[in-house]
């Protein structure tokens, strides 16, 4: 090589780092877990809180009447149960000098990123609301290690469900023409942690939503299918508690809320539903005189409430 060459260690290019202005994809967690809420809007001006009510069915009148006689009859009885929303929000605060010299539009992008942090707050809000089900079943009957999922332990919430007259939610879907399909049960639906989808392919019966004879109804965070639960997956569902405690996350605890029809509600306040505020440079007055401040934020008031314990079921398992 000569001596004389002249290399980018002599001279380089002026500009160190080419920016591609096309912005890179953040990874976004499947949010799974207010899609079966009965969804309510609490009215302006009718306070935080909304009552929920369901009524006791009757029992059966088996004993034949004799004639002429009036039979004593039934008392209509209720449960109320009320849920009180609450405001949530978060903003970022941008400086002018930030607008004047960044290659993209900042407000624009925070925008984007609040709505995206704003879907997971709730999710993960309700995510915990149900994970506190009063309905509960630690497995015991897994292979190898008893706590691990499984088929049995499946079949025995979905029974237990049944038993309370749960409804299911997905209807029957019939066998199809595709080779290797076959149909998929009408279904209760179960949330699990993509931490357990190993586990979850080795129960037995098993269906990958790749095997189903239509996917027309195939939810994107669906994994497939196991008796008559369909499962979603999702990174943020619940990891990490201890079986008495599933929020200290100190253990291997994983609790898997599995759904029937009217399990659960959501209610949001009508004059405060989400909402995206921006506050361009130099609208804060005084507080901001040189117009060197603006921010981007949302809030917005909800809440979320179990309706009926029976109509859920919550499976604790262990990662195999």
């Amino acid at each position: 090589m000569a001596d004389n060459l002249t290399t980018t260690t002599q001279v380089d290019s002026g500009i160190e780092v080419y920016y591609d202005r096309v912005l890179l994809k953040n990874a976004r967690p499947k949010l799974v877990h207010t899609k079966f809420a009965q969804k309510k809007s609490l009215p302006k001006g009718n306070s935080k809180t909304v009552k929920f009510r369901r009524y006791a069915a009757l029992s059966t009148a088996t004993t034949q009447l004799a004639e002429g006689v009036t039979p004593t009859g039934q008392r209509l009885s209720k449960v109320d149960l009320l849920a009180t929303v609450a405001q949530y929000g978060d903003f970022v605060h941008i400086t002018d000098v930030v607008d004047m010299t960044n290659a993209d539009p900042v407000l624009t992008v925070a925008a984007q990123e609040l709505g995206d942090q704003m879907g997971r707050t709730i999710d993960e809000i309700v995510r915990d609301i149900l994970v506190a089900c009063a309905s509960s079943t630690t497995a015991s009957n897994g292979t190898g290690t008893a706590t691990k999922l499984n088929k049995t332990d499946i079949d025995a919430v979905v029974q237990t469900l049944l038993t309370n007259d749960a409804s299911m939610i997905t209807e029957l879907i019939k066998a199809g023409t595709g080779q290797g399909t076959s149909p998929v049960r009408p279904s209760f639906w179960g949330i699990l942690n993509t931490a357990l989808i190993d586990d979850l392919e080795a129960v037995s019966g098993f269906k990958s939503t790749a095997n189903y004879p239509a996917q027309s109804n195939v939810d994107e965070a669906e994994w497939g299918s196991t008796g008559n639960v369909r499962w979603l997956a999702s990174s943020v569902a619940h990891s990490g508690g201890t079986s008495t405690d599933p929020f200290d996350g100190s253990g291997t605890y994983y609790y898997l809320p599995i759904l029937g029809k009217n399990a659960y509600g959501m209610v949001d306040l009508e004059a405060g539903n989400a909402k995206n505020i921006v506050k361009s440079f130099g609208s804060g007055g005084t507080s901001d005189p040189l117009n060197q401040r603006a921010t981007s934020g949302w809030k917005t008031m909800f809440t979320a409430r179990i309706l009926n314990d029976n109509f859920m079921h919550v499976l604790k398992v262990t990662h195999s």
